[in-house]
Order: C-alpha cells, then sequence, then structure tokens
C-alpha cells in the first residue's frame, strides 16, 4: 500500500471513532425511591446506579448528590426525570391496607378507603408494601382526637380500634435498612401517597339521601341508605306504596306505608321509585328505628311533578306540501291516547291534527303532511307564515314548538346548453314540497313534446330532485332538427295536482284532475289552447300566461337551449324584421364547428340618402365582434339607440363566414307624454333589501320566454 492510501485509512479511521464518540447511548435506570441510597442494588425495579446532577421533568427537580441519595428538589412530582437523555421514574414508595371487619362474629364486610367503621367491630388490618424488596417496619395510626400512636406493623393486626368515633388515618413507615440514605427522619419515608382512612360510626350514625330534588312522572328516584350492618331500619313514605323486590323497592304514589329491612354486611342498601301519577305536590322518605319510630335518622324530601315532555322539529322550516316531523320524549312513557297535536297561527285557528304516531319506549315520533291540514270547521289551507304546534295532554299545553312555512319553488339546477342530435340529454330539476312528481313541456319550430313520466325520475335521497331526460330517439334529427327549443316544467304547488294538464298537445284546465288521461274527461273541462294552432314562442309563452293566472297555485320555470347536429351544424335565434329605435336586439345561436372563433355582427343602411348634418347624434351602421364559447354558444347585443330610422342589413360572420343575412327595419317609438312638472315629494323610508329568486342556469337572454312571441 503507498502513503497516499495508508494517510487516507488513517484519516478514516480517526473520523470514525470521532464520531462514534459524540454518540452517547441513553439510559434508563427504571424506578427509584425519593431518598434512596442508589448505591446499593436490589432496590425498586433495577439494580441502580444514578449519575449525579439535577434531573428534571418539567418545572420539578430531583438532585443525586456525592453520596448517590436521590433528593427531592423543588415541587417534586412521581414522574420520569431527564439527566440530558438518561432517565429514571422517581416516585415515593406506596403501601397498600386490606380491611376487614367483623361484628358479633357472624357480620362480615370490607372496609374501603374512605369508608365507614361501624361501631363494635373488629378490625382485621393487613399493610403491605406496594415495591419489591422494600419493608414495613411500623406503622402510625392517627386517631379522630389527634392522638398519634406508632406501633410496629406486627401489632396492629386484630387491634379493636373503634373504641372513639371518628376519623382514623394508618399510614406505612418503610424501613431505612441500607437501602434509603442514613440518618432520614422517619416521618420522610411514610406513606403520604396512599395512606387509609375510615370513619366509625355508630347505629344512630344511619344516613338517607336521594338522588333528585324534583321527580317527574315516569323518573326514578334513588334512596341510598347507610347504616349498621345487621341492624333492622324502616323506612316510612309519604304517598307511597312499598313493595318489596329484594334491595330493590318499586314504589307507585297510591298511599302511605312503611317497609322494614336488614342492613347488608357492607353497611349499605338502595331503594328506588319510579313515580307513574301523582296526588301529591310533595312527597317524602324518612329513615327510622325499628323499634322506635321516634328516633329519626334522617328524611328524603322531593317535589312530583307531571310527566316532562321534550319535543323537537326535524328541520328549522318546511315547505308548504311536506309532511313536518315532530319527535321528542317523555319521562312517563307515551301512547297514542296520551298527547293531542293542535296547529294554529294567522287567522287560522286552533286545529287538531291528524297525526301518523310511532313511539318506542319513551320515545315518540309524529309526522303532519301539511298539504292534508285544513282548517276546523272549514276548508282553509295553510299558507305562508310561522304557526305554533301545541302538544296537550288533558286539554292542559305540555309543550309548544314553533314551525315556519315556506313557499314551495321550482327551479333548475343542472341542463345542457346545446343538445346534440341523437344524444341523451337530461335535466336536474329542483321542486321542493311535491310528492306529485313535475311535468314538462318542450317546444320547437313545428315541434312539440310532453316529456312522459317514466322520462321524468325523483332521486332516492333528495326527494326534491327530478332529473327529466330526453332519450337518442327524442332527439334524433327526425325528431328534433338543429335550432333553437324551449322548455316549461311544471310544479303542482300546494294542492299536489297539475291544475293545468296536456292531452294531444292540447292543454285544459284540470279540475278533476283527469283531463290529462282521456279524451272524454277532457270535453268536461275548460279547452285552453292547441299546441299546433301557435308557432313556437307562442306556444310556450301561452302555457307560461295561462300558469301565471292568481286561480292556478301550480308554478313554473322555463329554459332553452340549441339542438345541434352531428355534423356540427349551425343555429341561430330568430331575429326580428322590425325593431322600434333604441330596444336591443339578441342575436343568440351555437355553432360548435367554430368554438371559440370571432363573430362579427353588423348592421349597415340600404339606404342611398345623405344623412342629414343636423343629426349627427345619428349613425348608419353598428359593427360588434364577441367571442363563441368553447360549447359553440354565443350572443351578442346590438343598441339601436344610435342608429337612424331606416332599413338595415344584418349580417352574421363567423370565422370570416358569412352565417345569415336579414333585413331589419328600425322604427320609430311612439312619443312619450309630457308630464308636467311634479312637487318634490318628501324623501321616503329605506326599504329593506329584498331576498333574490334563486338563480335560473342558462345563457342569457335565451333563458327566458318573455318576448318570444315577438
Amino acid at each position: 500500500m503507498n502513503a497516499k492510501k495508508i494517510m487516507g485509512a488513517v484519516l478514516v479511521a480517526l473520523l470514525a471513532l470521532t464520531a462514534f464518540a459524540g454518540v452517547a447511548a441513553a439510559t434508563d435506570y427504571g424506578t427509584v425511591f425519593t431518598y434512596q441510597n442508589t448505591q446499593n442494588a436490589g432496590v425498586g425495579t433495577s439494580n441502580v446506579a444514578l449519575p449525579e446532577g439535577v434531573w428534571t421533568n418539567g418545572a420539578a427537580t430531583i438532585t443525586v448528590g456525592a453520596d448517590k441519595v436521590v433528593y427531592p428538589g423543588a415541587n417534586f412530582v412521581a414522574g420520569t426525570y431527564k439527566l440530558g437523555e438518561d432517565k429514571v421514574y422517581v416516585t415515593n414508595p406506596t403501601a397498600t391496607y386490606p380491611v376487614n371487619a367483623v361484628i358479633g362474629g357472624d357480620i362480615n364486610y370490607l372496609v374501603a378507603n374512605g369508608g365507614n367503621v361501624y361501631e363494635g367491630s373488629t378490625l382485621s388490618i393487613s399493610v403491605n408494601p406496594a415495591a419489591k424488596n422494600i419493608d414495613v417496619t411500623n406503622v402510625l395510626i392517627t386517631y379522630p382526637n389527634g392522638t398519634v400512636l406508632n406501633i410496629s406493623k406486627g401489632d396492629i393486626q386484630g387491634t379493636n380500634l373503634t373504641a372513639d368515633k371518628g376519623t382514623y388515618k394508618i399510614q406505612a413507615i418503610f424501613d431505612k435498612g441500607t437501602k434509603f440514605v442514613a440518618g432520614v427522619p422517619a416521618n420522610l419515608l411514610l406513606d403520604t401517597v396512599s395512606a387509609l382512612t375510615f370513619t366509625v360510626v355508630g347505629e344512630d350514625d344511619a344516613t338517607i339521601s336521594g338522588s333528585v330534588d324534583t321527580l317527574y312522572a315516569g323518573e326514578s328516584l334513588t334512596v341510598t341508605v347507610k347504616g349498621t350492618p345487621g341492624t333492622v331500619y324502616e323506612l316510612n313514605f309519604n304517598g307511597f306504596d312499598p313493595v318489596s323486590e329484594d334491595q330493590f323497592v318499586k314504589l307507585n304514589i297510591e298511599a302511605a306505608g312503611k317497609y322494614n329491612f336488614t342492613m347488608p354486611n357492607n353497611g349499605e342498601a338502595t331503594f328506588q321509585a319510579t313515580i307513574a301519577a301523582t296526588t301529591k305536590d310533595e312527597a317524602s322518605v324518612k329513615l327510622v328505628n325499628n323499634t322506635n319510630a321516634n328516633d329519626e335518622f334522617g328524611t328524603v324530601e322531593f317535589t312530583v311533578a307531571a310527566a316532562l315532555i321534550e319535543a323537537k322539529l326535524g328541520a328549522d322550516s318546511y315547505y308548504i306540501g311536506d309532511t313536518i316531523v315532530i319527535s321528542g320524549t317523555s319521562t312517563a312513557g307515551i301512547t297514542d291516547s296520551d298527547y293531542d297535536f293542535y296547529i294554529t297561527g294567522t287567522n287560522f285557528k286552533k286545529t287538531l291534527l291528524t297525526d301518523n304516531f310511532e313511539k318506542e319506549g319513551k320515545t315518540w315520533e309524529v309526522k303532519l303532511p301539511t298539504a292534508d291540514v285544513n282548517e276546523t270547521g272549514g276548508a282553509k289551507k295553510l299558507d305562508v307564515g310561522t304557526y305554533t304546534i301545541s302538544i296537550q295532554k288533558s286539554g292542559v299545553v305540555v309543550k309548544t314548538v314553533a314551525v315556519a312555512l315556506k313557499q314551495p319553488f321550482i327551479s333548475i339546477l343542472e341542463a345542457p346548453e346545446v343538445v346534440v342530435q341523437e344524444t341523451e340529454a337530461k335535466f336536474i330539476i329542483n321542486a321542493e314540497a311535491t310528492t306529485n312528481s313535475i311535468k314538462a313541456y318542450v317546444f320547437g319550430t313545428n315541434y312539440f313534446f310532453a316529456v312522459p313520466a317514466d322520462q321524468i325520475s325523483v332521486d332516492k335521497e333528495l326527494k326534491n330532485k327530478f332529473t327529466v331526460k330526453l332519450t337518442e330517439d327524442n332527439t334524433n334529427a327526425t325528431n328534433m332538427s338543429t335550432g333553437q327549443y324551449f322548455m316549461v316544467f311544471q310544479h303542482p304547488m300546494y294542492d299536489g295536482k297539475f291544475n293545468i294538464g296536456e292531452l294531444g298537445a292540447k292543454f285544459y284546465l284540470n279540475t278533476s284532475g283527469n283531463a290529462a288521461e282521456t279524451v272524454a274527461a277532457a270535453a268536461n273541462e275548460t279547452f285552453l289552447f292547441d299546441v299546433n294552432d301557435r308557432q313556437t314562442a307562442n306556444a310556450a309563452q301561452a302555457l307560461c300566461d295561462a300558469l301565471d293566472t292568481q286561480n292556478i297555485d301550480d308554478m313554473y320555470v322555463k329554459y332553452s337551449f340549441f339542438v345541434a347536429g352531428q355534423d356540427e351544424s349551425f343555429s341561430i335565434s330568430e331575429i326580428p324584421s322590425e325593431v322600434v329605435k333604441g330596444d336591443k336586439i339578441v342575436i343568440s345561436g351555437v355553432d360548435t364547428a367554430n368554438a371559440e372563433k370571432t363573430i362579427v355582427v353588423e348592421m349597415i343602411s340600404t339606404a342611398f340618402a345623405a344623412v342629414p348634418k343636423e343629426e349627427v347624434s345619428s349613425a348608419a351602421f353598428i359593427v360588434v365582434t364577441a367571442e363563441v364559447a368553447k360549447d359553440g354558444t354565443f350572443e351578442v347585443t346590438l343598441d339601436t339607440s344610435d342608429l337612424n330610422v331606416d332599413e338595415y342589413s344584418l349580417s352574421v360572420v363567423i370565422n370570416d363566414a358569412t352565417k345569415k343575412n336579414t333585413k331589419v327595419n328600425i322604427i320609430e317609438g311612439a312619443d312619450e307624454p309630457v308630464n308636467p312638472e311634479q312637487p318634490e315629494q318628501p324623501e321616503q323610508p329605506e326599504q329593506p333589501e329584498q331576498p333574490e329568486a334563486p338563480a335560473t342556469p342558462g345563457f342569457g337572454a335565451l333563458a327566458a320566454l318573455a318576448g318570444l312571441g315577438a
């Protein structure tokens, strides 16, 4: 190996040693106790030899000194402490104190920490360290009078500590031996974490407590009695008739009574009272001595009230025609005949509702179809507004809820602007509060189509969402030529009936509900119009006008779209031949072959006469350019305000190719009457802003049918 290679190898080795030296392995030292001498093995759970330093656990610290003793520092709490990456779990040693008590040689019971020991009991107490390899030599007993006795661990077994009533405390003192630092005072090795306390009570210290202060019919009252095991006690019931079932008593408010029972070995008995009906507003349960009723230990008093009922609406508001859902609970349970439901509102008398009632235990649900509600004694229907629904029992109102009723509406959620021949088209319609579907009609040049019911479907989850489908057979070239088409979607509204129906392209008033089913039925209805007697736009507008009348409650929404050929043919809306000066001309259509290309619409006067010099504000031509949309649709608006009254040649050019040429006459409008100057009116207060109706998707003027007959 040459010198360069030797030096390189040495350098690599030195770097490796340097890197290794910089990485110190973290050590987990297990568990140690405060004041533990960590130089000794076998303490806690591991052989501990902690490095010197201040170990931290957040704000708390412990210190390991040169003597290898763990000293608690500021804010000491048990937990994991770290010195660098090393860690150790530091805690105070603890013990357990199983206690068994015996009365009279045959009554045995266990004493829980903080529990009661009954006078005359003999205690058997064990003291066991919770940690390995730590011994308990003595215990401290603190008596109720404050006397503290330090006795041997062995001497506590079988000791009778119940000479005095009151609270006792027992604490283990851990053996220092060689496992804790020499010289540590005994009180620092005292169990301060899990010391045992118990209270010695006598027979006359029995107690009674109740779970509630007010008890509603159907609810349960829990009565807890604590006293000396083996002692017979008596419960006196004011307004109760107890029936014994083991250690539980079911109580009905019928008559006064009493109940004797022997306190079980655990010194506690529990009773339950279920209130089925009320005869008194106040009731009580008294605990007395079985042999001397005048020897009272306590009384539970509570107020008895009628059943508590809660109710809520299934929604914040409903549309007229929806079914209102009210659900709730009753503490006493509920049956069909328990409650009556009434509705009242502005100019609407209190009306008993026919309900669809469902119950399960203490929960219930009532469904109220708003379309079927008629005012008591008349045919008045629910109107838009806020109504109060009251829940009554035996003529007494126990709960009220307010419900807002809104007017249903119909709107278009999704709709195509261009339909290609021989393809399926879907129109997604939102129609609130209708269980009777909707109707849809298509109008076009020399074309009418009433969409059949099997092509109108409702969403399985959203009952107000409908899909109207035009099939490939509907849109083929034989049925639907290229061009503009109009649709009207009809909502039956409040009465759930289509008040205008269609049969064979003829529209009728549909008062019987059968006009759209048979010719014979239609003959008895009022005839409105025949689609074949009107041009496309006029027929569509005639239907809208009929639906707009106030004696028809049906609503509608209208829409327009273009049908394009599969060969990407051109279609354009009808251009009027005569326009009043100042009106706007809207030209729209579809040219899918020239999507995103430039469209130029030009109007040029055909007159040869010179324009008078004084008419400087008039013009003889307009040129407007725009861009065809990505889907091939276009719309251009021409403002005729500055044009001369004249005949014009209007041309539509897309991508330098002429698509349409026609003549348009601009005529004078009727003179507006000159009104005399009116006196200045006082300023009116600002009116609140009115909510806007839901927007209807579409493209500009094509989305509305108003003026289509022009």
